[in-house]
C-alpha cells in the first residue's frame, strides 16, 4: 500500500465519522458564513497564518543553529533563547489562533482532510519538543557553552518537524477532500 492509498483510506474513514456533520454544522454558524461571504477574509487569515509560521520557523532555526554551534556563538544559548524564544511562543499562539479561525471559515476543507490531521499531529510534536528544547537551551549560560550530541540531534529534528508542518500546511490547499 502506498502513502497515497493510505491517505485515501484515511479520507474515507474521516468521512465515515461524525466529522462531516460537525463540519456542516460549523459551516452554518455566523462566523463561518461571514468568512464565506467575504472573499478577502480567508486569504487574509491565510497570510497572517503564514506570517506566524515564518516568525516561528525563522526564530526556531536561529535557536537550533546556535545549539549546533553554527551561528550566534558570541552569545550564550540562554541569550539566544531569551531573544528568539518569545517569537517562537507568540508565533505558535498566532498559528493556533489563525488556524482555528481558518477551520471555522472552511471546516470541510480542514476537518475532512487527512493532510490536515497529519499536520496537526506534527505540529503538536514539533511544539512540545521545541518548547522543551528551549528550556534546556536557556539553562546554558556560558558563551562557550555547547549543546551535547543529543541536543544537536534534537535541533536538527526540530527544524525537520517544522518543515513538515509547513509542507503539510501547503499540501492542505491541494489535497482533494
Amino acid at each position: 500500500m502506498s502513502f497515497f492509498d493510505l491517505l485515501a483510506e484515511i479520507a474515507d474513514w474521516l468521512n465515515s465519522t461524525s466529522l462531516p456533520a460537525i463540519a456542516d454544522s460549523i459551516s452554518h454558524n455566523s462566523i463561518s458564513l461571514l468568512f464565506q461571504e467575504n472573499f478577502w477574509a480567508i486569504p487574509t487569515l491565510q497570510s497572517l497564518h503564514i506570517l506566524c509560521i515564518a516568525a516561528l520557523f525563522a526564530s526556531a532555526v536561529v535557536v537550533n543553529m546556535r545549539a549546533m554551534g553554527v551561528m550566534m556563538t558570541h552569545r550564550t544559548p540562554a541569550q539566544v533563547v531569551q531573544r528568539f524564544g518569545p517569537w517562537i511562543r507568540w508565533g505558535l499562539v498566532g498559528l493556533i489562533v489563525t488556524g482555528g479561525v481558518l477551520v471555522i471559515g472552511e471546516p470541510a476543507r480542514e476537518l475532512l482532510n487527512p493532510i490536515f490531521w497529519l499536520k496537526m499531529m506534527t505540529l503538536v510534536v514539533a511544539a512540545v519538543i521545541s518548547l522543551a528544547f528551549n528550556r534546556r537551551m536557556a539553562a546554558l549560560t556560558t558563551v562557550g557553552a555547547e549543546a551535547g550530541g543529543g541536543m544537536k540531534g534534537a535541533a536538527i529534528l526540530i527544524v525537520v518537524l517544522w518543515c513538515l508542518v509547513i509542507l503539510g500546511g501547503r499540501w492542505i490547499g491541494y489535497s482533494p477532500v
